[in-house]
């Protein structure tokens, strides 16, 4: 091969690099200024999904929930009752009377209750994996009021910095600037109005939790279905829960529980108990 054709290859290999290159700047010029466009477009309704409703503080409500746990499927009822910055119940019944298991979330702890066989188990966020992927109260509570949150931390977003934004189909993707150990990405319809799902990642782990059917509570929207799926490498459960008889106004209900009757346990072998429920 002549030292002229050489040439010539390596010049026409060095212009199709160039090319590349070049595509792809401005592809990235190209998404930098979409991205540019939708928060100057959607700032104000992204920072409005990241705060608390001002006019919704209480809720309670009849659930009707199907469990799928890889081997089957089973249907409960029970109740859902949140105090926001206070607590979170969810009781599951028996025949629709009486109350056999419930999970409480506080700002400090989640307990998990066997009324039948009077035993319990308590989960502080501060110790342990709940503490280093970064899930709180504030990251629980969001996800029952439907709004978007930064793993870990207590404080909505408060600046277009805070956040990216782009197009994903018909729908927006919200993600934090900064991901943390726990990803977090939340899809908003194409108006960024109505906050539909929130994904969270965790190496081979991920969880998301969709809502669908919302109504009007009070001058603000809420969804009346979640459905929440977890998956594994080796695992895959989720859960059906359909809201009914909807309440903003109940605030009789205690939070708290009194345990002074039950025996502590460890989770594992609560959890062993409550699989005989099912």
């Amino acid at each position: 091969m002549t030292k002229q054709i050489k040439t010539r290859k390596l010049s026409i290999l060095a212009c199709l690099i160039l090319a590349v290159a070049l595509t792809g700047c401005r592809t990235n010029r190209s998404a930098e200024k979409q991205e540019l466009r939708l928060k100057k477009q959607y700032s104000e309704q992204v920072l409005q999904l990241a705060k608390p409703q001002a006019e919704l503080t209480n809720l309670t409500a009849r659930t009707a929930i199907t469990l799928d746990y890889g081997m089957g499927s089973v249907n409960v009822k029970g109740r859902l009752k949140m105090r926001r910055d206070e607590a979170i119940q969810m009781t599951i019944t028996a025949l629709g009377l009486m109350e056999v298991a419930c999970v409480e979330f506080t700002p400090q702890h989640i307990y998990i209750i066997d009324r039948i066989n009077k035993r319990y188990t308590k989960v502080d966020y501060a110790s342990g994996m709940l503490s280093n992927i970064g899930v709180n109260f504030e990251t629980i509570q969001s996800l029952f009021w439907n709004r978007i949150f930064i793993p870990g931390k207590a404080e909505a977003w408060q600046h277009p910095e805070d956040y990216e934004i782009k197009v994903s189909g018909n729908q927006l993707c919200v993600t934090p600037a900064r991901q943390r150990m726990l990803k977090s990405f939340f899809y908003t319809d194409e108006d960024c109005r109505q906050l539909q799902q929130t994904l969270l990642e965790l190496s081979h782990y991920g969880a998301i939790w969709r809502y669908d059917d919302f109504d009007q509570f009070d001058g603000q929207e809420l969804p009346t279905t979640f459905d929440i799926s977890i998956t594994s490498s080796s695992y895959a459960a989720g859960a059906h829960v359909a809201l009914s008889s909807i309440s903003t106004t109940d605030n009789s209900w205690k939070s708290g529980v009194d345990l002074s009757r039950y025996k502590a346990v460890e989770f594992n072998e609560l959890l062993s108990i409550l699989n005989t429920l099912r």
